[in-house]
C-alpha cells in the first residue's frame, strides 16, 4: 500500500502531489512537512538511494537495512520510486510524473537541473502550474552559488551558528548535526504553501527558493543588528547584557536559564526574590541602561548566582513559578525523551520499532484544528513502490522486468513491509 493511502483525506494539502528529488536533510524535511498536512509525497530516488540512509552510524545511531531511523525521521508519509535519470527510459517516466504534480521539490544544483531539463525555466514553459520549489546551501547569486553545501558548512559555520554560540574564550561549539536543515525545512515549507495560495489567484506555478545560509542570518537578526551598534559576539554569561536573561546554577548544581527581557520593571521584585535586598535602591543597576553607563553587568551576574546559590532547583522552581518568572532547567536530550509535555503536545510519539524496540518520533510542529494530529508512516526500502506505481501506470510485468534489467528503474524484492504500522498520537490513540 501507498502511504499516501493511509491518510488519504486528511489535512488541508490532501489532493496535492508533491515530486520530490532531493537528498540529506533540509529539503526532505520540508517535503515530509508538507506530508503532515496531507499532500501525497513521491520521492524518487537514483538507483543507489538517498546517501542519507548510510549516515546513521555518523549521528550515533544504529541501522538495518531497511530502517535508518534517522532517515525515517525526515521521509515519513512518502511513496518511494527509484528511476535512473541517465537514462532515456528513466527520464521519460520522471517527465510523465511530474506532468501530474502540483510540486517539484528538488536540492540539486543549477548545472545538473539545466543539463537534465529540469531547470525552472523549461519545467515552468512545459507545465506551467507547476511550483518549482529548490532547496540550496548558498543563494542563487554571488560566487557561492555554485558551491555544494550542508547545515554544517552554510548554517554553522559561514552562517555564524558555531562561532557565536560559545562562551567567549571557549572553543567554537558544534551544532547538532541537521539543526539548520530542519530549521530551513519550516521555512522552505512555508513558502511552498504560500506558492500553492498564490495558484489559487493566478492560475500559475511560481518560483520557490530558500537557503540555509539565509536562514541562519535571519536567525541572527538581533545579533546582526546589535554587533553594528557594538555587542560582542561570542558573549559571556559572567557579563550578560541583561543579567535577568540568563544562565545560573542553583545549590544542587543544576543549570537553569531565567528570561525576564523588561529588566527595568522586576528589579526590584527580582532582588526581594532572591534575598538581594540591598541592591534595589543602588541607582547604578536598577536599568539597563545604568548598568551599561558604569560597566557592572558581571557585578550584577555574580551577585544574582549568589542568590540562586543559595537554594537547590526544586525550590527555586516552586518560587519562580509562583512568582511567574519565566524559566527552564537547561534540557538535554535525556530530559526531552522523558518529557510529557512533548508527548501531550504530540511533539514526540512513542512506538515500538520491529527492529529496534520502544522508540520515539519527531512530528512537525503545526497542527489544524479540523484535522488533529496527522497519522505517520515510517519509510521504506530504495524503490520499494516502484513495481506498484509503473503497474498502475498500465506497465506490464515484462516491461518492468526488461527497464530493471536496463538500469533504468530499480524496485524492492524483499519482503513485503506494509506491516510496518501508522504511528499515531497519543491523542488519536485515546479517542480524543
Amino acid at each position: 500500500m501507498y502511504a499516501s493511502k493511509e491518510f488519504e483525506g486528511f489535512g488541508p494539502l490532501s489532493g496535492i502531489r508533491v515530486v520530490e528529488l532531493a537528498e540529506w536533510v533540509a529539503a526532505p524535511a520540508a517535503v515530509r512537512c508538507l506530508g503532515e498536512m496531507g499532500a501525497e509525497i513521491i520521492k524518487v530516488e537514483n538507483p543507489a538511494g538517498d546517501p542519507q540512509r548510510t549516515q546513521c552510524y555518523g549521528f550515533g545511531g544504529k541501522r538495518t537495512e531497511e530502517c535508518d531511523p534517522t532517515y525515517e525521521n525526515v521521509n515519513a508519509n512518502k511513496d518511494w520510486i527509484s528511476l535512473n535519470l541517465k537514462t532515456e527510459e528513466g527520464m521519460a517516466i520522471f517527465m510523465d510524473l511530474l506532468s501530474t504534480a502540483d510540486v517539484f521539490v528538488n536540492g540539486v544544483r543549477d548545472k545538473a537541473l539545466k543539463r537534465m531539463g529540469l531547470d525552472y525555466e523549461t519545467l515552468h514553459e512545459k507545465f506551467p502550474r507547476l511550483i518549482w520549489a529548490q532547496m540550496r546551501g548558498y543563494g542563487e547569486f554571488g560566487e557561492m552559488r555554485d558551491e555544494p553545501g550542508y547545515d554544517a558548512v552554510c548554517w554553522g559555520s559561514r552562517g555564524g551558528v558555531n562561532a557565536v554560540f560559545r562562551q567567549a574564550g571557549e572553543s567554537p561549539a558544534t551544532a547538532p548535526q541537521g539543526f539548520g536543515d530542519f530549521n530551513a525545512a519550516a521555512i522552505f515549507a512555508g513558502g511552498i504553501v504560500a506558492a500553492l495560495f498564490d495558484r489559487t489567484r493566478t492560475g500559475l506555478g511560481n518560483k520557490v527558493t530558500t537557503n540555509l545560509y539565509h536562514v541562519a542570518l535571519w536567525g541572527h537578526s538581533h545579533g546582526i543588528q546589535s554587533r553594528q551598534f557594538g555587542a560582542q559576539y561570542p558573549g559571556s554569561r559572567a557579563r550578560a547584557n541583561n543579567p535577568f536573561n540568563n544562565t545560573y546554577q542553583s545549590r544542587d548544581g543544576v543549570w537553569f536559564l531565567i528570561c525576564l527581557p523588561d529588566y527595568n520593571r522586576y528589579f526590584a521584585s527580582m532582588m526581594q526574590m532572591l534575598g538581594l535586598d540591598e541592591l534595589i535602591e543602588d541607582d547604578r543597576i536598577t536599568t539597563l541602561a545604568a548598568m551599561a553607563e558604569h560597566g557592572l553587568q558581571e557585578y550584577v551576574v555574580s551577585k544574582i548566582g549568589e542568590g540562586y546559590a543559595r537554594k537547590d532547583y526544586g525550590e527555586w522552581d516552586r518560587i519562580m513559578l509562583e512568582q511567574e518568572v519565566p524559566h527552564q532547567k537547561l534540557f538535554d536530550y535525556d530530559d526531552i525523551l522523558a518529557d510529557e509535555e512533548a508527548y501531550d503536545n504530540d511533539a514526540l510519539r512513542r512506538y515500538e520499532s520491529k527492529d529496534f524496540g520502544p522508540r520515539v518520533f519527531n512530528t512537525a510542529p503545526l497542527r489544524f484544528g479540523s484535522y488533529g494530529d496527522p497519522p505517520l508512516v515510517l519509510g521504506k526500502p530504495v524503490g520499494y513502490h516502484t513495481e506498484r506505481f509503473l503497474r498502475d501506470k498500465g506497465y506490464s510485468a515484462e516491461e518492468i522486468s526488461a527497464l530493471e534489467e536496463k538500469g533504468a528503474i530499480r524496485c524492492w524484492h524483499g519482503e513485503d513491509l506494509d506491516d510496518i504500522p501508522v504511528l499515531r498520537s497519543k491523542r488519536d490513540l485515546a479517542g480524543e
